[in-house]
């Protein structure tokens, strides 16, 4: 079919993207837009008309091709002549400076120091990455413990009691935030992931408390991550590192997305997440589970440099166009090659992007992932509570996540709690303005743990 050149995207009749549909079975809307639009398809995204693309070799295309398609905002015509609408939930996050929004020469040196600043927690062979996983693994039955409270056997919300709190806990060490002061940024994180009418107001107090940390650090360096940032990119000013960290703590969202939608997967009929589980294949597991239910929904927008086709449609300079990965996983000529009797799964899904701006951190997240999805049923027996099409999900434009997930565990025999290992462990950071104590306190538990103490098993 020819290209078909539409006057005006704003003036095109577009469908909403974020139904009700689309929170439970996104993979009908998906398929549902294909049908009617084919590749690409015109969409309003929480009252703003955008282009989504929902093919798979689009969507490939859109992320590799820098020169085409850029992430900064000022190539966006209705952003720089002021026409996208104030109360656009999504506006704040396009008002900020970070890695993710950077194209080209600016891209390229601010993910040379990211990527530096990541490398001694990625790497396996580095001190601070074996310290690192051994904490996430100690984190992991940490909260396996609290919320079995002693029972063999229970209830337990899944989400707000493991999969949530785990990713926070592994901020809080990697950042070098202090307790209480990572709770509220890690829960302003979710705000700003659930895309929802507070999300502006928690873009502030993010931004704030990582520029805040980038200033303590600077003047007292440590073994963390925003030490290392501001190590391999000194010139930059602590308001420029701490939005670098914000944009990570938004992205940590995607490991826990990651646990839940593997223990949906593997609980829900999905046979070759369970085959990967019962052979022990963690890893596997959770690639198959990036496949089949991918924590990143939608990617954030890009915007074509000229006038192009795509799909079916000629799109204009400057328009908003935003790639699916959900919906490429889900395009026929993505499934038709991929080969369900093969041991391991393809590795080319789009879980964590592709080309320039593919995600910086997949290793650091794919570790806490599977380390919490194998200890988790290592240690318990699991079964949902509800039937998989009553799980209530987030209702987010970016990311996949239930907002509960209560299941009924049982403990399994012969199990038990990795032991402590005290000498590793580190103190909590010292806030920015206190003295350093003389000696290393007790770890406290912080507002996390108090509310997690709170919660109580559901009827037996």
């Amino acid at each position: 079919m020819e290209s078909r050149i539409p006057s005006d995207l704003a003036s095109l009749a577009v469908e909403p993207l974020m139904t009700r549909d689309f929170e439970t079975r996104p993979a009908l809307v998906f398929e549902r837009l294909r049908n009617r639009y084919g590749a690409v398809a015109p969409v309003d995204l929480l009252g703003y008309p955008v282009w989504l693309v929902v093919g798979y070799h689009e969507v490939l295309d859109v992320l590799r091709d820098e020169r085409q398609w850029k992430k900064a905002p000022s190539y966006w015509r209705d952003f720089t002549e002021g026409r996208v609408p104030e109360e656009w939930p999504m506006l704040a996050a396009y008002r900020t400076d970070t890695l993710v929004l950077q194209d080209d020469e600016v891209r390229k040196a601010t993910r040379a120091a990211v990527e530096d600043a990541l490398r001694p927690f990625q790497d396996p062979g580095e001190p601070q990455a074996v310290e690192l996983r051994a904490a996430v693994s100690r984190h992991v039955d940490e909260l396996i413990t609290a919320f079995t409270d002693g029972g063999g056997s229970g209830f337990v919300d899944l989400s707000a009691q493991f999969a949530r709190p785990l990713p926070l806990m592994v901020i809080n060490r990697l950042f070098g935030f202090p307790v209480e002061q990572g709770d509220d940024v890690v829960m302003d994180a979710w705000r700003l992931a659930d895309s929802g009418p507070d999300a502006a107001e928690a873009i502030v107090r993010l931004h704030a408390a990582t520029t805040e940390l980038a200033t303590y650090r600077r003047a007292n360096p440590g073994d963390d991550l925003t030490t290392r940032l501001i190590a391999a990119a000194p010139e930059m000013s602590d308001e420029q590192v701490g939005y670098e960290l914000f944009a990570i703590l938004v992205l940590a969202d995607l490991a826990t997305s990651s646990i839940t939608n593997s223990v949906i997967e593997v609980l829900g009929g999905n046979d070759l997440a369970y085959d990967s589980l019962k052979a022990g294949a963690f890893h596997e597991l959770v690639n198959r589970v990036h496949m089949a239910n991918p924590s990143w929904t939608n990617l954030s927008l890009r915007f074509p440099v000229s006038d192009v086709d795509l799909g079916d449609f000629r799109l204009t300079a400057g328009d908003a166009v935003m790639a699916s990965i959900a919906a490429a996983h889900g395009d026929p000529v993505f499934v038709s090659a991929l080969d369900d009797d093969a041991l391991t799964s393809s590795r080319a899904h789009l879980a964590w992007g592709a080309g320039p701006h593919q995600c910086p951190f997949q290793e650091l997240a794919e570790m806490v992932a599977t380390t919490a999805v194998s200890r988790l049923f290592e240690r318990c027996e699991l079964e949902l509570v509800l039937p998989v099409d009553q799980i209530p999900w987030r209702a987010s434009s970016y990311f996949r996540g239930v907002k509960t997930l209560p299941v009924r565990f049982r403990q399994l025999a012969g199990t038990a709690p990795l032991p402590a290992a005290a000498a590793s462990e580190t103190p909590d950071p010292v806030a920015p303005g206190d003295a350093a104590p003389a000696a290393a306190p007790r770890r406290p538990r912080s507002g996390l743990w108090r509310f997690l103490a709170g919660l109580r098993q559901g009827p037996q």
